[in-house]
């Protein structure tokens, strides 16, 4: 079993020991496999968020670190700022990538093959936009969706743009026979560069999709053919 946490309330060097030792405690180990920074923090330069998760690694604390929802600018100016100080680098980085927001492939995804950093991105479903269940009127949430406990999704998401791209998923669902969320899940588990995907499960089902999804796999025409969708 691989234990993988971050820091989610700043790049502080304090806070970042503070949550730490709280995750060690709560998880009830002595050590972390990859503790990543949640995300950026503008109000703390990168360079002494790395120096104090490069004196955990070297604690035996932490065995690697990486990010979370880094830009290519920002992975790339971690990265410099490691080989300069002679500390610790991201070895793995973890951004949102699906058919609604696949922008990370433009910028991230190059650099993590250049560098060779593991991609373990999240949200293939977009928060559920994916699979369908989420029509233009913000008033008609499912109670207890991702979209209704955290409205901002929405602002995220709902582009006509995306609207067109779950129509466009639900027709290929129906000539398929594949389902709208075994088709996203398996288009962002296929990417070359993604080393794996996580799944956001509360149900068995949940699981289960995810792993049809993985054997299901994606041929190459099909691929392309949803990646050109506008």
């Amino acid at each position: 079993m691989v234990i993988c946490t971050k820091v989610s309330s700043g790049n502080t060097t304090d806070n970042i020991n503070r949550a730490l030792q709280a995750s060690l405690e709560r998880l009830q180990t002595d050590y972390i496999d990859i503790y990543k920074l949640h995300a950026p923090d503008e109000g703390v330069p990168i360079e002494g968020s790395l120096v104090a998760l490069h004196e955990q690694v070297a604690k035996g604390v932490v065995r690697c670190i990486g990010c979370s929802n880094f830009n290519g600018a920002q992975l790339r100016q971690a990265l410099e700022v490691s080989a300069s100080r002679g500390v610790a680098r991201f070895e793995i980085t973890q951004p949102p990538y699906n058919l609604a927001l696949p922008q990370v492939q433009e910028d991230v995804f190059p650099l993590c093959r250049e560098e060779e950093l593991a991609v373990t991105s999240y949200s293939p479903l977009g928060a559920g936009f994916l699979a369908g269940k989420y029509g233009a009127d913000r008033s008609k949430f499912p109670k207890g969706s991702r979209f209704d406990v955290i409205p901002g999704h929405a602002d995220e998401y709902f582009s006509e743009r995306n609207f067109r791209i779950v129509e466009k998923l639900r027709q290929k669902a129906r000539d398929s026979g594949a389902s709208m969320v075994r088709l996203a899940m398996a288009w962002a588990m296929t990417h070359p560069d993604v080393t794996s995907v996580l799944v956001g499960a509360r149900k068995i089902e949940h699981i289960d999709n995810a792993l049809e999804a993985m054997d299901f796999g994606l041929g190459t025409a099909l691929r392309d053919e949803m990646s050109r969708w506008e």
